[in-house]
């Protein structure tokens, strides 16, 4: 018989591994509950040791940007289309901040959204760069090819969680149960011996990005490290004791057993992770204020700035950014948006720079389930597929747009609704697959082109494994 106490034991073990998830040995959490998939073939080979330092930066835009609101074409002729097919949802041709794109036809030009400055300012010095109309494909796929019953297309291409697993996952068919993410840090952790913490860190709780087989994200609030919640209304040294009594107990079932390895091991990390933060250097340059971004970002810069001490050569990061999903009110939310992200990312890359000394070292780049609907609703836009990613860094390959050209011809896609690259609400088909952007990104971290294809099968479907971009 199974007593209310110990039921209550086994749920406070439970929501205190949740609250401060961390990697785990052979994936025993997550496998009791079936979701092991490895993807990996063990015909690849092994990893030699690194003497230098990479990190990747994950900024997910949740909701789905609507990126061709951040980056438009300010030449007449095609920004007289963008704003016939925007509406009253175009940004006034005067407000957008130039941009300097090498290798941009002759008289194209381009500009960004106003509030989007400090990306501006990196895409310019060369340390920033678009990748455009990237989506989830699983083969190069044409307007009349999508208008074809039966054509092969990513499955529920308009909805949040299946278009957020498929970028996530790296394969296009389904949601999967890792994230390509969490797959690189399986096979590249071992370029991190002895080191106490996990190569995933997440400021953004358990996600599928991160999420391996052997290697599970550990979680840090932007404000610190996460400790264990409290035990029946208890804190500090009373919690404490509950809970180191309750981790010496030995517990009969699997499931308890594990959520107490994974406590366990939360604890260890979060004491480890506060030693070396607090003998950190001082981070000099400004974040802005009341930027729950730039919060997270600064708690990254903490955290790479001490990896002498933790004792790592590879690092994954990932934080969620959310109010993208702009069906009302988009003029008016817009701005404040493309705001906090902007003067977040220009605050991170300066702290890499000036503060760590590593601006090479460091790649952050976004992701978002989708871009939107050119049209407008009434007030805002709706789903729609390809959009616009930001990459940055001082290992990237800056001041420059990737991609490759669409039915009309060039690589940035016609805006005309429901012309020769777009559906007739302006739903645009991506040219670049999910797939290309994030192997790239993962090439550049150091997987082997073995693992990219394990991690990525449909990649053998498109000409360029790698956009060159990084």
């Amino acid at each position: 018989m199974i007593t209310s106490h110990s039921r209550s034991r086994r749920d406070f073990l439970r929501a205190a591994a949740s609250s401060c998830l961390a990697g785990i040995g052979g994936g025993a959490l997550y496998g009791q509950f079936g979701l092991i998939n490895s993807a990996l073939a063990a015909s690849c080979s092994s990893y030699s040791a690194v003497s230098d330092y990479k990190a990747l930066v994950c900024v997910y835009l949740a909701g789905g940007n609507d990126s061709y609101n951040m980056l438009i074409p300010s030449d007449t002729t095609r920004y007289t289309t963008y704003g016939n097919s925007r509406g009253g949802l175009a940004i006034a041709r005067g407000s957008l901040l130039p941009l300097a794109v090498q290798g941009a036809a002759s008289g194209e030009t381009y500009g960004l959204h106003p509030n989007c400055s400090e990306m501006g300012t990196l895409f310019n010095a060369g340390k920033g760069a678009f990748v455009v109309n990237v989506g989830t494909l699983r083969q190069p796929t044409t307007k009349s090819q999508y208008l074809t019953p039966g054509y092969p297309l990513p499955p529920l291409l308009f909805s949040h969680l299946d278009q957020q697993g498929q970028w996530q996952y790296g394969q296009p068919t389904s949601h999967g149960t890792t994230g390509w993410g969490g797959l690189a840090a399986d096979r590249l952790s071992v370029l991190n011996p002895g080191a106490p913490l996990p190569m995933s860190i997440s400021l953004s709780g358990t996600n599928r990005f991160q999420t391996g087989v052997q290697v599970q994200p550990y979680s840090v609030a932007s404000s610190g490290v996460v400790g264990p919640i409290g035990y029946d209304g208890a804190s500090g040294a009373a919690a404490a004791n509950a809970i180191a009594q309750m981790l010496a107990n030995a517990y009969p079932d699997p499931l308890t057993r594990s959520y107490n390895a994974v406590l366990n091991n939360a604890i260890d990390y979060a004491s480890t992770l506060s030693t070396a933060l607090a003998s950190g250097p001082a981070l000099n340059s400004p974040f802005p204020a009341n930027n729950p971004l730039a919060d997270a970002l600064k708690m990254i810069a903490r955290i790479i700035s001490v990896r002498g001490a933790l004792k790592v050569k590879r690092q994954i990061f990932f934080v969620t950014m959310g109010g993208f999903d702009t069906h009302h009110d988009q003029l008016a939310d817009q701005p404040a948006l493309f705001t906090q992200l902007s003067q977040a990312l220009g605050a991170f890359y300066q702290c890499t720079a000036n503060d760590l000394g590593i601006p090479g070292a460091v790649t952050t780049f976004t992701q978002s389930e989708f871009g939107r609907t050119l049209n407008s609703n009434g007030g805002g836009t709706d789903h729609a597929w390809g959009g616009i990613q930001f990459v940055m860094g001082g290992a990237v390959r800056g001041a420059k747009l990737y991609g490759a050209p669409g039915a009309s011809g060039t690589l940035f896609p016609n805006q005309s609704l429901n012309g020769p690259d777009c559906l007739a609400r302006g739903q645009m088909i991506p040219t670049v697959s999910s797939d290309q952007y994030s192997a790239t990104l993962a090439a550049w971290f150091g997987m082997q082109s073995c693992d990219i294809a394990n991690v990525f099968p449909f990649l053998k479907n498109f000409s360029s494994p790698n956009l060159g971009f990084v």
